[in-house]
């Protein structure tokens, strides 16, 4: 709508359109000249109507609207029909006008005709109209040497203002109701500590009310005499630094009862930046602070306990080893007698029970016997690198599926037997690899030994203990060697152990006349070194075994590779990881998609292994997160995929999404090292295996022997292994197929039947995986699934007919191993 502006005359307005009487001496403002006044106030006042950004009516004496201005006109759109701004509209004709505009017409006609009638100032009548606009309305009436002349009425929009007003409340309002529910006692004061608000759950915890509190200082009234000054100063620390605070503090409250609570304070700043006062959050944790004290006065008693335990295990460790080793010999003996099945895993058992309370036992006893100074080193033969390969290996199990890498490097100048106490050295590394364990969730433990001097035929080697783990603080280097009393309180409560393993072997290094010592920081978080004396007996460790070791060792170059390996599968896995270690790659292990997914996004990788078929995550969506973010380390890495069933249209969707190449299981040795050759050795030189059976070991006619002979060279240790997994996990597993085939779970059964397939391969009934890979192909189709009973049942008979034959593989295998040499 075009604006409405006329200049503002007396001449332009009718005698019944003007405010008052029409002499015009009486509306005119003095001569500014006259009484020294500057020009604007010799204005007319139309002119400031016009010019304010409020809409602006007038009325005259009879309550008649004669003239808006501009804003007035835009709001109401009221020009046309108009001569400029001259409006003339009478009272009632006027309120019939803007109250269609109104939410509540009613009331602002009433509200109209109180204003005329009392003709007072009136000012914020607040009308909310139909558009969601609010308007301010100011009532002014106008008189003339007491004679009323006529009314202004100003009108202003606060839309804007009123509804920051309500969102400023509604937000108040919001974390008020979340303060008070999380029992968040709130206050705000002045630089000096004086409370200047409080909110409602302040008031609950301490028991005041608001009238009581306002005012006063928060440290004088709540805080015990004893620690006012060092609340205080923290007070002033938070000021002066310009920082926030978070502590525990003991308080008195108004029935003068004390508290524990945990306070969270910060400084409150005006627009230029400086603090005026400080707010603070309180939560009670009196609950925490009588466990805390609970749990040290039991722990304390733990300990009082312990030690006496420990003087009594030993007085009494001869009475305490006698039987048990009785009990360990005889169970030896029972062995050997002729046992049924049964009889046999009860053995077992019996035996790694009797195991772990000997180990038990033995811990707690060395501890006594060091500090009582009855430790003897007993030196004898031993093989350094048969001892060590054998500490990596019980560790590599015991981490179970734990993303952890045990490594061993051995100074290839320790190329000779040598005398010491091997069994010392072996609870050493033993105690320093379980804390290394203990605390390492991912990533490497390593086990060095070097050649620190030499002087004839005495050698000093320097054994590291390397991890990846959490790491030790400085300041708690020296605390972790101190003995057990001492170590208990240190170590316990930042890591929740005892320190016994590092005390012990602290002393059996100092026994012998070593030093040890931890560094952290560079590759690894945490380093534990220690130094010993041996004898070189320069006696070999056995005929050429180490040109044969250095041999196999040249043979691959893949020592800077390293890969992740993505599998489920147990007997899968055994198969890798056994491959992966004879070929000295560098692996990570992830069981399920998340972990790959996260350990992919940590660190750059050479190559990945994955299974197509894993659980959290199949093999195609990891593929296709690992090469859609060109800012992730692992985009352009070779990814090899491995399944059971590599049909053409698996393969181009595999080519697609960018999975490198795929691997059919099960796959040979020669396969898998040809894949490694061709991605990690720069060279890319062809490596051609031998896959003969140079062991001579013959496997079961009955068996596909040539599939077994090439699948496990001469290595029956790790045909052992995978064998042994197969007898404990196939009933199992087609337990699994039957329930799932009669609850007719189709989807389930075809991850099932692809999950277990390989495994016949592997203990040489290629047949039945040819078998299950045509269940495998009905399923993918979704055809002729009333065949799928009988195919399960004709399965389910050539395993139930072979598996004997497995298990006396199986103990064939064992019975050869212990003939050899």
């Amino acid at each position: 709508m075009k604006p409405y502006k006329v200049s503002y005359s007396d001449d332009m307005t009718p005698d019944k359109g003007r405010i008052g009487r029409i002499k015009k001496r009486s509306l005119k403002s003095p001569s500014s000249q006259a009484e020294g006044l500057p020009h604007i106030f010799a204005l007319p006042i139309a002119v400031y109507l016009q010019n304010t950004n409020a809409g602006v009516l007038v009325s005259d004496e009879k309550h008649r609207f004669i003239w808006g201005n501009d804003v007035f006109m835009e709001y109401f759109n009221t020009g046309s029909g108009y001569d400029g701004n001259i409006i003339n509209k009478s009272f009632p004709a006027m309120i019939s006008f803007i109250a269609p505009y109104v939410v509540d017409a009613a009331a602002f006609e009433l509200k109209m005709k109180e204003l005329r009638k009392r003709k007072k100032p009136f000012f914020g009548w607040e009308m909310t109209y139909r558009d969601g606009h609010i308007r301010e309305v100011s009532y002014i009436p106008v008189f003339d040497e007491g004679r009323f002349a006529g009314s202004i009425w100003q009108i202003v929009d606060v839309t804007r203002h009123r509804l920051w007003q309500e969102e400023l409340k509604r937000t108040d309002e919001k974390y008020r109701v979340i303060l008070d529910n999380l029992n968040a006692a709130l206050c705000e004061t002045d630089l000096e500590g004086n409370i200047t608000k409080v909110y409602e759950s302040f008031c609950r915890l301490s028991g005041y009310t608001e009238e009581e509190l306002i005012g006063r200082n928060i440290t004088d009234v709540f805080v015990p005499e004893e620690n006012r000054e060092y609340a205080r100063n923290l007070r002033r620390y938070r000021v002066e630094k310009k920082v926030a605070l978070l502590y525990d503090m003991e308080i008195v409250l108004k029935d003068g009862s004390r508290r524990w609570v945990l306070a969270s304070s910060g400084n409150i700043y005006d627009r230029e930046g400086n603090a005026v006062g400080g707010v603070g959050i309180h939560m009670d944790m009196t609950p925490q602070k009588v466990l805390q004290k609970e749990l040290e006065t039991a722990r304390h008693a733990a300990e009082e306990a312990q030690r006496t335990q420990k003087e009594f295990l030993a007085n009494m460790s001869h009475e305490i080893r006698t039987p048990l080793n009785a009990i360990i010999g005889m169970v030896h003996l029972l062995e050997e007698t002729n046992l049924d099945e049964e009889q046999k895993e009860y053995i077992k058992i019996l035996k790694h029970s009797s195991g772990i309370l000997h180990g038990l036992i033995t811990d707690i006893l060395d501890i006594s016997k060091i500090e009582a100074g009855k430790q003897e080193v007993n030196a004898r033969e031993f093989d350094l690198r048969e001892l060590v390969q054998s500490m990596k290996q019980t560790f590599q199990v015991k981490l179970g599926q734990r993303p952890v890498k045990v490594t061993v490097d051995i100074d290839k100048r320790i190329d000779t037997l040598l005398v010491g106490d091997d069994m010392i050295l072996n609870q050493i590394l033993m105690n320093l690899l379980g804390n290394a364990e203990k605390f390492t969730k991912e990533g490497e433990i390593a086990i060095k030994a070097q050649l620190d001097d030499r002087q004839d035929n005495a050698l000093w080697l320097r054994f590291s203990i390397c991890d990846t783990g959490i790491g030790i603080q400085k300041d708690k280097l020296e605390l972790i060697f101190q003995n057990y009393k001492q170590a208990e309180k240190e170590i316990r409560e930042r890591y929740g152990g005892t320190g016994l393993g590092l005390a012990i072997a602290k002393q059996l290094v100092e026994l012998q006349g070593g030093q040890i010592s931890v560094q952290e920081g560079g590759e690894y978080s945490t380093c534990f070194s220690f130094t010993l004396p041996f004898s070189d007996t320069r006696k070999p460790l056995s005929p050429g075994a180490v040109a044969d070791m250095e041999s196999r060792n040249n043979r691959f170059n893949f020592a800077h590779a390293r890969i992740l390996v993505v599998e489920d599968n147990q007997m899968n896995l055994k198969y890798i990881i056994s491959l992966l270690e004879k070929y000295r790659v560098d692996y990570q292990l992830a069981t399920n998609g998340p972990d790959a997914l996260y350990f992919l996004e940590s660190r750059q990788y050479d190559l990945v292994l994955m299974d197509i078929r894993i659980p959290g995550m199949d093999g195609f969506e990891l593929a296709r997160k690992i090469r859609e973010d060109e800012s992730k380390p692992n985009v352009a890495t070779p990814v090899i995929a491995t399944t059971a069933t590599a049909m053409p249209n698996t393969v181009a969707l595999a080519r697609n999404i960018g999975i490198t190449e795929i691997l059919t299981k099960p796959y040979t040795p020669d396969q898998l090292l040809q894949v490694l050759n061709k991605y990690l050795n720069e060279d890319e030189t062809e490596i051609i295996m031998e896959v003969q059976n140079i062991s001579g070991y013959e496997f079961h006619p009955g068996l596909d022997v040539r599939y077994l002979n090439t699948l496990y060279e001469s290595n029956i240790g790790y045909a052992i292994d995978l064998f042994e997994i197969f007898v404990m996990t196939i009933r199992e597993e087609m337990g699994k197929l039957e329930t799932v085939a009669k609850e007719h779970d189709w989807e389930q059964l075809k991850f099932q039947v692809h999950k277990i397939k390989p495994n016949f391969s592997m203990v040489g009934l290629t047949w039945i995986t040819q078998k299950m890979e045509g269940l495998e192909t009905y399923l993918r189709k979704a055809v002729e699934l009333e065949k799928l009973p009988g195919m399960l049942e004709e399965i389910a008979r050539e395993v139930d007919h072979h598996f004997p034959i497995i298990e006396q593989e199986l103990q064939k295998m064992y019975d050869f191993v212990k003939t050899q040499p």
